[in-house]
C-alpha cells in the first residue's frame, strides 16, 4: 500500500462518513428519505422519466448524472467523487478450463482460476497455502495443484469438510474444521491465508489472523452484512472524527448491491418484481396488525418466493405468524399500491444504491490499512469481471 494507496483509502473514509445518513436510511413507505429532504434531491428525483430511472438502474446513476437535467451540483459532485474512488486496477483474464469441475458451474472455475493468478501477484513461494471458509475445497484443490504446495482448507462446518475431505481424495489438499475466530495459533510466516468470497466478519477475522501471524494474505470479500454487530473501523482516517466510520450490519448488506441488467442470480426485472411482491407482502401484514419493519416480511419464508406468485407468498408468510391468509381483494389491493409505491422507492433508493460499491470498496481499503500499519505491502484490486461475479475486491498483503 503505497502512499497514493493511503491516500486513496483516506479519501474513500471521508467520503463515505459524509454519506454515512444516506447509508444508514433505507428509503421505506411513501415519503423521501431524510437524507433527500435535507439535501434538496426530492424533487429532481421525482420527476425523473421512467427511461432515465431503468438507465440509472442498469448503469448506475453515477454514470448519468452529468448528463441529466436538473441534477443537483452535490449529487453530480457525489457521482464523480464516487466513480473516483471505486475505481481499482483489473486483473487480466484467465481462463478456466484447468479447474476441476467437479461441483463448480462454470462461473466458479473462472473465479477459482482467477484466483490462483492473485496467489503469484502477492509474490514469492509460500510453504503452506490455508483457505479460510473453504466451502467444498475447489479453490484449495486448485491452489494446492497450481502453486505445488501443502494445501489445507479451513471450515467451520464439519459436513461440508467431510464433502471437501471426498472430492479431494488422496492427494493435493487437507481439510479440517477450524473455527477462523481461534485460527491465529495455527498459522506461521510463510503461509498464504486465502479466501474466495469470504462473507462477513470472516474476512476481518482472516486478515486478522494472517496479520498477527505475519502470513501473506488474498481475500475476496462479500456478503458484508454476515456478522455479529455493528462493523468499526479497523484503523482511522485522517480528517475523519471517531466512529464516523462504523457502519450497523443491518444496511452493510448495501454492499452486495450491483447494477446491471443481469445479477448473480436474477436479472433486473425478476429483482424488480421481487421488490414489488416484497412491499406488498410488507403492506397486507401492516394492514393485517402485524408491521414487520422494514426487510423483516420475509421471515420464515425462503427469499426465492417473492419471485412467484403474489398470493402463494402471502399465503406462506401468514402461516409462518400462525395466521389466516389475506382474502383474493386484499392481495389484489396490496399488490397495487406496493407497485405505485415502488415507483416512489425506486426513485429514492438511486443515490443510496450508487454507495454500495463504495461501501464495499471501503471495506477493503480499511483492511489493507490495518495490514500497512503492520508494515505489509497491500493492494486492492479487481480479481475478476464483474460479470463473473460483482463482489470482485481483492486484498493482497505480503509481509
Amino acid at each position: 500500500m503505497s502512499a497514493s494507496a493511503s491516500e486513496h483509502f483516506d479519501e474513500a473514509s471521508r467520503l463515505l462518513a459524509a454519506v454515512r445518513d444516506v447509508v444508514h436510511e433505507r428509503p421505506y413507505g411513501a415519503a423521501a428519505p431524510g437524507w433527500c429532504e435535507r439535501r434538496g434531491w426530492t424533487r429532481f428525483l421525482a420527476a425523473l422519466p421512467d427511461d432515465a430511472v431503468s438507465a440509472a438502474e442498469r448503469d448506475g446513476l453515477a454514470a448519468h448524472l452529468a448528463a441529466m437535467p436538473g441534477a443537483p451540483d452535490d449529487l453530480v459532485a457525489l457521482g464523480l467523487a464516487v466513480a473516483r474512488c471505486t475505481a481499482l486496477p483489473a486483473l487480466a483474464e484467465t481462463a478456466s478450463g484447468t479447474v476441476d469441475p467437479r461441483r463448480a458451474s462454470p462461473r466458479k472455475r473462472t473465479q477459482v482460476a482467477a484466483f490462483a493468478a492473485l496467489a503469484t501477484r502477492v509474490g514469492g513461494a509460500p510453504s503452506r497455502v490455508v483457505d479460510v471458509g473453504s466451502g467444498h475445497g475447489h479453490l484449495t484443490r486448485h491452489l494446492a495443484r497450481a502453486l505445488g504446495v501443502e494445501a489445507e482448507g479451513w471450515e467451520r462446518d464439519p459436513a461440508r469438510v467431510a464433502v471437501a475431505a471426498a472430492l479431494a481424495g488422496d492427494g493435493g489438499a487437507r481439510f479440517v474444521a477450524v473455527d477462523v475466530r481461534d485460527a491465529t495459533a495455527a498459522l506461521r510466516p510463510g503461509d498464504l491465508v486465502v479466501g474466495l468470497h469470504a462473507c462477513g466478519s470472516l474476512g476481518d477475522h482472516a486478515v486478522r489472523a494472517a496479520g498477527a501471524a505475519g502470513a501473506s494474505v488474498a481475500i475476496v470479500g462479500c456478503c458484508l452484512q454476515k456478522r455479529e454487530g455493528d462493523r468499526a473501523a479497523l484503523v482511522s482516517a485522517a480528517g475523519v472524527p471517531s466512529g464516523a466510520l462504523t457502519i450497523g450490519r443491518a444496511v452493510l448488506g448495501l454492499g452486495n448491491g450491483c447494477d446491471g441488467e443481469g445479477g448473480v442470480e436474477e436479472d433486473l426485472s425478476v429483482r424488480a418484481a421481487s421488490r414489488v411482491h416484497r412491499m406488498a407482502l410488507r403492506a397486507a401484514l401492516t394492514a393485517a396488525g402485524h408491521d414487520p419493519g422494514p426487510g423483516g416480511e420475509m421471515r420464515g419464508v425462503n427469499r426465492r418466493r417473492a419471485t412467484g406468485p403474489l398470493d402463494e407468498l402471502m399465503a406462506l408468510a401468514f402461516a409462518a405468524r400462525g395466521m389466516a391468509p389475506p382474502t383474493a381483494a386484499a392481495v389484489a389491493a396490496a399488490g397495487a399500491s406496493a407497485a405505485a409505491e415502488y415507483e416512489r422507492l425506486r426513485r429514492w433508493s438511486l443515490p443510496r444504491a450508487m454507495l454500495a460499491r463504495l461501501v464495499e470498496v471501503w471495506v477493503a481499503l480499511d483492511r489493507a490499512a490495518w495490514l500497512r500499519e503492520l508494515g505489509y505491502a497491500t493492494e486492492v484490486v479487481e480479481a475478476f469481471d464483474a460479470t463473473v461475479s460483482p463482489r470482485n475486491v481483492a486484498v493482497l498483503g505480503r509481509p
